[in-house]
């Protein structure tokens, strides 16, 4: 009876624990496959926890391994910075084995049992101890759920953050040993469990601080890069209509001239002047896209006129509005891939850039491919910014993913025939509700 229900506590803590990570960062992808790895995860932490209760250790050393199962179960799977994956993954095993801790000891206090009795005695006492001890820690991870922060932190903040939890693991295991050898010392040996629970509460606010201070660090910085946008976007729009007025205000001496030229029967003039006429006005006509949507046509309209300065032709075929995609997504999807699209394009040799705006199943398609002097990804896998201020610059391709992420899409890019290519695919809001 004991072994089976040590091992069925055991199955269910498992469960808990891979429960709290798949809720807190979320699967990265949609397929079946997810629930197999899951599932696979789940043995293998089983089989880890089991075998150090089998081998009588205090469970403290299980955590230790099962950080590292952890850690590969979220990079795997689940959606989130590897740095998050780190700490979440450390302070989930500390909490488990502080609670488990810090549960024995009251409930041995409060029986007024030794606590290697309870420990080692298979009674009523002990299940209300490992009953006690889960449902504390499913009601701490719910209660984290709806506090958690998924905002950037370095690396060199990480690192003493991820080490408290784990070094909290390895301390409470000490102080669990000392109070099984000195039953004298459990009363002192539960305030300090309960000092070391306190501090990595506190350490986890503080990583949620610190989230939320990285993302408003780099929201402002985005906010300046789109002010700076909407600066030169303001300015194109701004060409584009001086040029339709001073067409309209000529409109009159045009009509004038060929009418003079009609009295005086020169057919060939009017024809020459027409098609300086129409000319013109094919200019102004390339400058102007009518999408059904006003914030993607004025997205193509503004780059369009940043292109022609740049002398880079941009070609645009849209057949849906990207109807159900927010204004901000799609001018942070639109906006940052041709920016990039038109800087690269310039420097090659035909200099063009073509979008491709179209529905494809239950997805919109974008596809934005440009002309490239050199191959890209061989030497810049990642596509990091490569200008001089990197505090202010980088967050392009980044953002985009994100905003692609949220729309329950897909990115990717790759290089063909001396083009560079961004394929994108972003749910319909219709297949969204099905």
């Amino acid at each position: 009876m004991n072994f089976w229900f040590e091992m069925a506590i055991n199955a269910v803590e498992v469960t808990l624990i891979l429960s709290f990570l798949v809720q807190y960062f979320g699967y990265r992808m949609a397929c079946p496959a997810k629930y197999i790895w899951t599932a696979l995860f789940d043995v293998l932490s089983f089989g880890s926890v089991a075998f150090f209760s089998w081998g009588k250790l205090y469970e403290g050393y299980a955590s230790l391994v099962q950080i590292l199962i952890n850690i590969v179960f979220c990079c795997i799977l689940l959606r989130g910075s590897i740095l998050q994956k780190i700490f979440v993954s450390a302070f989930t095993m500390g909490l488990v084995a502080i609670i488990a801790t810090f549960t024995a000891l009251l409930v041995a206090k409060l029986s007024g049992n030794n606590v290697t009795l309870l420990l080692s005695r298979f009674n009523s006492v002990r299940i209300i101890s490992i009953l006690i001890t889960k449902l504390l820690f499913f009601v701490i991870t719910r209660i984290i759920l709806r506090v958690k922060e998924n905002g950037k932190i370095k690396w060199l903040d990480v690192i003493p953050l991820a080490a408290i939890p784990t070094l909290s693991i390895i301390t409470i295991t000490l102080m669990m040993y000392a109070a099984i050898q000195e039953p004298h010392i459990q009363n002192i040996v539960f305030y300090a469990v309960c000092i070391v629970l306190a501090l990595n509460i506190l350490i986890y606010f503080l990583f949620v601080r610190l989230g939320q201070v990285s993302k408003i660090q780099t929201e402002m910085a985005l906010l300046a890069l789109q002010n700076e946008c909407l600066q030169e976007n303001a300015k194109d729009i701004e060409n584009m209509y001086d040029t339709v007025r001073a067409l309209r205000h000529d409109l009159k001496n045009h009509l004038l001239c060929i009418l003079s030229m009609a009295e005086e029967r020169d057919v060939e003039g009017i024809e020459q002047y027409t098609r300086q006429l129409l000319q013109r006005q094919n200019t102004v006509n390339k400058l102007i896209m009518f999408s059904g949507s006003k914030v993607l046509d004025a997205i193509i309209n503004s780059k369009s006129a940043a292109a022609e300065r740049a002398g880079v032709r941009l070609s645009a075929i849209i057949t849906t509005p990207l109807a159900g995609i927010s204004p901000e997504d799609i001018t942070i999807i639109l906006g940052n891939a041709l920016d990039n699209a038109i800087r690269a394009a310039k420097d090659s040799q035909r200099k063009v850039v073509d979008i491709h705006i179209q529905p494809q199943g239950a997805y919109s398609s974008i596809v934005i491919a440009n002309d490239i002097a050199h191959p890209v990804l061989s030497d810049n896998p990642a596509l990091r910014t490569t200008k001089n201020i990197r505090y202010r610059h980088g967050f392009g391709i980044q953002n985009m993913r994100q905003a692609v992420e949220r729309n329950q899409g897909l990115i990717r890019f790759y290089e063909q025939n001396d083009r560079f290519i961004c394929d994108i695919l972003l749910l319909n809001v219709q297949s969204r509700n099905e």
